[in-house]
C-alpha cells in the first residue's frame, strides 16, 4: 500500500492527431505502473472525472483508497469505473515527492493501478528538456533539445493506449516542476510548436548523451532503417564519457541471462565476434561453465546497458574488462555534440540538420515553416 498526497490537479484531454489544433495537444506520461492500492489525501479543492465524465466536486480533507479488481477501480468497495482523473483548482500534483503540472489519472489494469500525468505538451517539455540537458548549456543546444524532445513526444502519441510515453530513460526523462529552468523554458518558448518532419511524418528524433565520436544508425542498433538516423562521424569534443573502463561483474551477467531464460552457468569470459558500421559491438559471445551464448541486436544493447556499461562502443582488454567511449545508444543527436556545435556558433536548426539529415523544421502551430 502506498500513500500519496494530491496537492491539486488539472484535467487536460489528449488530442490524437496533428490535424487537431496544436493548442489542445496534450500528452499522457506514465509515472507508475503496477500499484495494488493507493491511498489519496486531497489537500485542495478538486474535481473528479470518471471515464471522462464529471462526477463530483470536493473540498480538501477528503481521503480515498483506490483498489483495482478485474480492470475496475474501487473506492470503499464501490465500483467507480476503469479510470478516474483528478483536476485541481489552482495547484500542482504531488506524486512520490515530485510536483507535476496538469492532471493525474488512475487506470485499472487487471489487479493493478497505472498512474498517468496528463498535461499540455509544452508544459511537459519544461520537465523534460532540463532533465535531459543541463539548463546552463548554450541556448542553441537547448533549442535543439527542445525540438528533438517535442518531435519525439508527438511521434509517440498513442490514442489507442492508456499513455503515450514513460517518464524514464526508456522514453525520455521527465521530472516535472522540480527541474524547470529559466533558460530551457526560454528555449521551449522560442521554438514553440516546432518539430522535425520527414516525408510528411514527424521524425522519431532519438538522441543520446555522447556518441563517442561516431553516431550510430537506427538499423545497426535496433534493426529498423530510417534515412535520417544514419551512421556518421560526430564533431570532436571532450566529454566525461570518453576512454572509460568497466570491469564486468560475472554475477550480473549471469542474472541478466537468466532473465532472458538462458543459463550458461558461471560466466567466465566475453568475446566480441562482430562490430557494426559505427564501431559498436554487434555480436558478443558469453562463455560460462555450462555453455555459451551469442547476443546481438536489441537484446545485446539492453543487456549490456543493464550491466552498467555506458555504451556498446567498446573493446575488451581481457575477458571481463571493457574500454570504451560514449554514453547511450548513439543514435540521432549527441547532446555533447550539440553543445560543442552551439559553442562553435551553430544555430539550433543547423545542429538538427547535422544530426537528422533530410528532415525539415515545421511549426505545427501554423502552416508556415519557421525562419532558420
Amino acid at each position: 500500500m502506498r500513500n500519496f498526497m494530491l496537492c491539486g490537479l488539472t484535467l487536460l484531454f489528449c488530442s490524437s492527431t496533428l490535424s487537431q489544433s496544436y493548442a489542445t495537444s496534450d500528452i499522457r506520461v506514465l509515472l507508475d505502473n503496477g500499484i495494488a492500492t493507493v491511498n489519496i489525501i486531497f489537500s485542495t479543492k478538486h474535481r473528479g472525472f470518471v471515464d471522462g465524465i464529471l462526477k463530483f466536486d470536493a473540498t480538501s480533507g477528503l481521503e480515498w483508497q483506490l483498489e483495482a479488481l478485474e480492470s475496475r477501480l474501487y473506492v470503499d468497495n464501490e465500483n467507480i469505473g476503469q479510470s478516474i482523473t483528478f483536476q485541481p483548482i489552482g495547484s500542482l500534483i504531488n506524486w512520490r515527492g515530485q510536483k507535476y503540472r496538469g492532471a493525474i489519472q488512475f487506470v485499472a489494469v487487471g489487479e493493478k493501478i497505472r498512474v498517468i500525468n496528463r498535461l499540455d505538451l509544452e508544459q511537459y517539455l519544461r520537465g523534460v528538456v532540463p532533465a535531459e540537458m543541463q539548463g546552463n548549456w548554450p541556448l542553441e543546444a537547448l533549442k535543439a533539445q527542445a525540438v528533438a524532445s517535442r518531435s519525439y513526444a508527438l511521434a509517440r502519441l498513442n490514442p489507442q493506449g492508456d499513455y503515450d510515453v514513460c517518464g524514464t530513460i526508456q522514453c525520455q526523462v521527465y521530472r516535472g516542476v522540480s527541474v524547470e529552468h529559466n533558460r530551457s523554458d526560454r528555449a521551449i518558448r522560442e521554438t514553440n510548436g516546432t518539430v522535425l518532419m520527414h516525408q510528411g511524418e514527424i521524425a522519431v528524433t532519438y538522441y543520446h548523451s555522447d556518441s563517442g565520436g561516431t553516431v550510430a544508425s537506427s538499423a545497426e542498433v535496433w534493426g529498423v532503417f530510417e534515412p535520417y538516423l544514419v551512421s556518421k562521424s560526430d564533431v570532436g569534443t571532450y566529454t566525461p564519457h570518453r576512454n572509460w573502463q568497466f570491469r564486468i561483474d560475472p554475477s550480473r551477467v549471469t542474472t541478466a541471462l537468466r532473465g532472458l531464460g538462458s543459463d550458461i552457468g558461471s560466466v567466465s569470459s566475453l568475446q566480441i565476434l562482430e562490430y557494426s558500421e559505427s564501431g559498436r559491438v554487434s555480436q558478443l559471445k558469453i562463455s560460462g561453465s555450462d555453455g555459451s551464448l551469442v547476443l546481438k541486436g536489441q537484446v545485446l544493447n539492453k543487456i549490456v546497458r543493464g550491466w552498467g556499461m555506458k555504451s556498446t562502443l567498446f573493446v575488451l582488454l581481457d575477458g571481463l574488462t571493457a574500454q570504451g567511449d560514449g554514453w547511450g545508444h548513439g543514435v540521432g543527436m549527441s547532446q555533447y555534440g550539440a553543445k560543442q556545435l552551439a559553442q562553435s556558433g551553430y544555430k539550433y536548426s543547423e545542429i538538427l540538420r547535422f544530426y537528422y539529415p533530410g528532415t525539415r523544421l515545421t511549426n505545427v502551430r501554423s502552416p508556415r515553416t519557421p525562419k532558420e
